[in-house]
């Protein structure tokens, strides 16, 4: 009797459109027979702020592209240093006109530990979402450096589009990285929304954001060796490898 057919994973991208769309594009040059369906949990709005509200700041705090392109489109101040969380997000103020970048190791232990080291006198200004993982402005108040915030974005949630329940509540192996604690929540209620039929493999980017999903998939939870996308994309290689030699597929 031939061995029974493997159905091919899916990938469920959940990230914001312009993330989720560069990722899509990585994953079908590495995988071209994967499919790939994009619905974002998260739209960005971008609050540019006020030109002045760098003036006082000795330097400035991304913590993502977002928070790069909330700024740039409101504030033209582009010769203070930026400190930067990674690398991604240092390519964006790049392309956004800094020339003085000083990049961390992708998350926000990384970033505080570098700005403890580089910090300039005078206060630095973080440039951040409306929701955010951690407060470093804060974080770096009790540290004794002088630090604010502005908000220059939104990320606001959005639901599961038809195609993405669709895709969930009929059988076969869907792969979802996950990018962020805030997405990691929402697509866990979104999953009690609906009769989910998939064998779902989770991929997340930290502990923090692998949480929401513990309790639900503890079997099929992965998450990358760092907080960033290449590491996910490993992660991500390592569940295809695996269904590709699962004995038992579905």
């Amino acid at each position: 009797m031939p061995p029974p057919a493997r159905s091919v994973p899916h990938l469920l991208l959940t990230r914001p459109r312009a993330q989720a769309e560069r990722l899509a594009t990585q994953i079908r040059a590495r995988w071209p027979g994967l499919g790939v369906t994009i619905s974002p949990l998260l739209e960005i709005a971008l609050h540019p702020p006020r030109p002045d509200v760098a003036d006082e700041a000795a330097g400035l705090i991304f913590t993502s592209e977002n928070g790069v392109a909330g700024f740039a489109a409101g504030c033209p101040e582009r010769a203070l240093p930026a400190w930067c969380v990674g690398p991604r997000t240092a390519q964006a103020a790049r392309d956004a006109g800094f020339t003085t970048l000083h990049v961390a190791g992708g998350d926000a232990q990384s970033l505080l530990a570098l700005l403890q080291r580089m910090a300039s006198p005078g206060p630095l200004l973080h440039l951040r979402g409306q929701h955010a993982a951690r407060a470093i402005a804060s974080d770096l108040r009790a540290a004794g450096i002088a630090a604010r915030e502005q908000v220059v974005y939104d990320q606001e949630a959005r639901p599961l589009d038809p195609a993405a329940q669709a895709l969930l509540e009929r059988p076969g192996d869907v792969i979802a990285p996950l990018f962020s604690p805030r997405t990691a929540r929402l697509f866990a209620a979104a999953l009690h929304r609906i009769a989910v039929q998939a064998r779902l493999h989770p991929v997340a980017i930290s502990a923090a954001a692998a949480q929401p999903l513990e309790e639900t998939h503890p079997e099929t939870l992965k998450i990358a060796a760092k907080p960033d996308a290449q590491a996910v994309i490993a992660r991500i290689a390592e569940v295809i490898h695996a269904l590709e030699t699962d004995p038992n597929p579905r």
